[in-house]
């Protein structure tokens, strides 16, 4: 039986966090159904307008990598919006990424953890798009880790990030102004959205790297 009380949001620390989706993710995708969340959904669907928006086409043929991967719900969205190239996935939790791993979507693993003051053994400059849905918080992946993601990305690639928008202000906004500021990125899509889930708004980006 599934408790619903059980969420991450009771999580304190990084390390409690990964505890938290290594215990739950037999039931991961269905605790998710259970709260409506459409992180991903939202992501594919914005993605459509920020290409009709800028002209600015993702190559579905190029590399992607998913961070904080889970169990490949964002993967599965990637190929069936026609993403055909070698899709990566940055994912720490064994559990999580063990059932990702038998939907086949996935060439390589990271298993690393983001940190503000330590870079992953993921490569800088690689990925034409680099993709990130309901991952980063305030608790693990906080907004001093956004540079390292935006680290991934070559020159001239996408970065795409979904968040809960109460994480935006004061936090993730900071940071993304200040690499605008260093001409490490430009912002090309901006949108605050409901139907994240539940009773939750999405922030959505999509950045241009520099």
């Amino acid at each position: 039986m599934i408790d619903y009380n059980d969420t991450v949001y009771n999580a304190k620390t990084p390390a409690e966090e990964l505890g938290y989706y290594e215990r739950i993710a037999g039931h991961y995708e269905e605790k998710l159904r259970g709260i409506n969340y459409l992180g991903s959904e939202l992501c594919f669907k914005a993605l459509k307008e920020f290409e009709e928006k800028t002209g600015i086409i993702v190559p579905r043929d190029g590399k992607c990598i998913d961070v904080g991967a889970g169990t490949g719900m964002s993967g599965e969205e990637l190929r069936r919006a026609g993403f055909t190239g070698v899709v990566d996935a940055l994912e720490p939790s064994d559990n999580m990424y063990s059932i990702a791993e038998q939907k086949g979507i996935y060439s390589n693993r990271y298993s690393d953890m983001l940190s503000p003051d330590k870079e992953t053994s993921v490569a800088a400059n690689w990925y034409d798009f680099v993709i990130s849905c309901g991952v980063f918080n305030n608790r693990s992946a906080t907004s001093g880790c956004f540079p390292e993601v935006v680290r991934f990305a070559k020159k001239g690639g996408i970065l795409a990030v979904v968040m809960n928008n109460d994480y935006w202000e004061g936090y993730f906004d900071i940071v993304i102004k200040s690499l605008e500021e260093e001409k490490v990125i430009q912002v090309k899509y901006l949108e605050s959205v409901d139907g994240y889930c539940d009773d939750k708004a999405a922030r959505i980006l999509f950045l241009y790297k520099l």
